[in-house]
């Protein structure tokens, strides 16, 4: 009876400890699977960055090259604009001076027109449009002061902060409004030669 009890014993052992070895191997096998994919990930995600930037980077400046040499082989037709901005950087305006392309600048490349006018920079460069910026000090010499003299409207131009005669009118000031009077009396402020002509038509 003893021997039974222990056989039974010893095979109940032995099931056992062939289900924890299984169990055991299992659970060895799983983590090492797992940390093989783990890191297989990690250095997925490290390639793929470094790939991605170097790829962006390389894509970036192929992008700009090729925009610059496009633009350096762009050549002007004869129906070109060319549009002059000067900023003045005491009053903060632009003056802008439009032309068409002098003949003996059609067909020249972006490099070609820098080299013609290398004190001024090319903002805008296509085959029908050429503009051209410059900043320079001081006033615009678009600044307008009307003031009466001798009953008359006389027209003076800002120059280094100075009013300079530039035009003497035969608009006389009798017939202007009380309003009028008092506003050309402390002297009328105007920009730009359209708002000039404008207020001179408004007084006539």
């Amino acid at each position: 009876m003893n021997k039974i009890i222990i056989a039974i014993i010893s095979i109940i052992i032995i099931i056992i400890a062939i289900f924890g070895g299984i169990k055991l191997f299992e659970t060895i096998n799983n983590n090492q699977v797992s940390n093989q994919i783990q890191y297989q990930t990690e250095t997925s995600e490290v390639i793929e960055d470094e790939c991605t930037e170097e790829w962006e980077e390389l894509n970036n400046k192929n992008t700009l090259n090729l925009q610059a040499n496009t633009q350096e082989q762009i050549q002007l037709s004869p129906n070109c604009s060319f549009t002059f901005q000067t900023h003045y950087e005491e009053c903060g305006h632009t003056s802008r001076q439009y032309n068409n392309i002098p003949t003996q600048l059609v067909n020249k490349t972006k490099e070609e027109i820098q080299q013609l006018y290398n004190d001024w920079e090319i903002t805008t460069f296509t085959s029908n449009e050429v503009v051209l910026d410059k900043n320079m000090e001081g006033e615009c010499g678009e600044h307008y002061v009307l003031r009466e003299v001798a009953g008359k409207i006389v027209i003076y131009v800002m120059k280094n902060n100075t009013e300079e005669e530039y035009q003497k009118t035969e608009i006389s000031t009798d017939y202007l409004t009380e309003t009028d009077k008092i506003t050309i009396r402390e002297g009328l402020k105007v920009y730009g030669k359209e708002n000039l002509n404008q207020a001179i038509e408004d007084f006539e």
